[in-house]
């Protein structure tokens, strides 16, 4: 059994926490209206970060939109989105896309430092710098950024579920995307559509991963992975209607929903019920050896073809070209963990990757 994530409860509510400045006092949030949009950046950040409920629900949160400089910090136009997941595998959209607000603009007279934030996180009582809040929770839901100084980097959420009940967040992390960034995106998506047009699965199933993962298609180091939704989506379609609907992102995330359905309280099954719908696993044991493969299929033994299993592709492992880089360290340089990582990405990787991957298309795909 792999061992998952520990998230730390707090009772009924969750605060949310981004590393950027401290925090703000839970106080009234009402009354306010969408936070105006500034034009001094158009860097795109991406946080997220997770909280348990009880014994029984797991909550992930996503807070992005564009990010400006912290002179202008009461006009970040962020959004959050809040999914929630049971044990017996049930997925929930509680909140999406609501206007995140300068927590100062809230409640200008709150004691910024009673929301129970861990450590640099927690505001000081009258500075409430990158300290947000959303009136789109009834009893509060606060976010909180660092570092103070520069991009966020790191994200809390504290989320209040009642008087007194609140559950806290782990330290989540954030992510952003520039200009260059997203043109650089933009052009790999064209590519890839170009490949999907001609059918050319190996090329497009390379430039996915390379947009999605980086790491898992080039060598460090490698771009930040995409994030934004619409791009996201737009990779979807892609795929899509090259393949007739039988390929694509949505249509992987449709399979995974059903394979945590069959295996709520086992993440290992379900990652594994998943690798078998979509045919990633080995239909009889290699008669060569190499030491590193498991029972998942390598980037080279994937069929890519129309004939393949609905949901083959893009294929979600490590290209065979850096599994193998990694195993196999250049002359001179001498590694001796290096054939142990190799078969981490060959085997272990999938299981904490589709996870995250699934839920990362949550929020894109709804």
């Amino acid at each position: 059994m792999l061992k998952l994530a520990l998230f730390q409860r707090w009772g009924h509510a969750f605060t949310l926490a981004l590393m950027a400045t401290a925090t703000h006092p839970i106080a009234a949030q009402a009354n306010a209206g969408p936070a105006s949009t500034s034009q001094a950046s158009t860097t795109r950040l991406t946080c997220e970060t997770m909280a348990t409920w009880g014994s029984n629900t797991t909550l992930t949160y996503q807070v992005a939109g564009p990010v400006v400089g912290p002179e202008s910090s009461g006009t970040t136009p962020l959004t959050l989105t809040v999914l929630a997941q049971t044990r017996n595998g049930h997925l929930q959209t509680l909140i999406r896309n609501a206007v995140v607000q300068d927590y100062r603009q809230l409640a200008p007279d709150a004691d910024f430092s009673r929301l129970p934030f861990d450590g640099e996180f927690r505001a000081q009582p009258n500075n409430g710098d990158r300290l947000y809040g959303t009136p789109a929770s009834a009893h509060g839901l606060y976010v909180s950024l660092r570092p103070m100084a520069g991009q966020p980097k790191q994200i809390q959420i504290v989320h209040y579920f009642g008087a007194g009940k609140f559950a806290r967040s782990t330290i989540g992390a954030c992510q952003t995307e520039t200009p260059a960034t997203d043109a650089a995106a933009r052009q790999l998506i064209a590519q890839l559509q170009t490949h999907l047009q001609a059918q050319n699965w190996v090329e497009a199933d390379r430039l996915t991963r390379r947009l999605l993962a980086p790491e898992s298609a080039t060598m460090p180091p490698a771009s930040p992975a995409l994030t934004d939704p619409a791009l996201i989506r737009e990779i979807d379609q892609a795929w899509l209607a090259a393949s007739n609907g039988r390929f694509g992102l949505s249509v992987q995330l449709r399979l995974w929903q059903a394979a945590t359905l069959a295996h709520p309280t086992n993440l290992e099954a379900a990652v594994n019920n998943f690798r078998d719908r979509v045919g990633w696993k080995i239909a009889a044991p290699r008669t060569e050896q190499d030491f590193i493969s498991s029972d998942w299929r390598n980037e080279s033994e994937l069929n890519r073809s129309l004939q393949s299993p609905v949901g083959h592709l893009p294929w979600a492992g490590v290209s065979d070209q850096v599994v193998q880089q990694i195993a196999v360290p250049p002359p001179g340089v001498h590694c001796g963990s290096c054939s142990i990582d190799a078969i981490q990405l060959r085997h272990d990787r999938f299981y904490t990757y589709i996870p995250r991957l699934m839920m990362r298309l949550k929020f894109a795909l709804g």
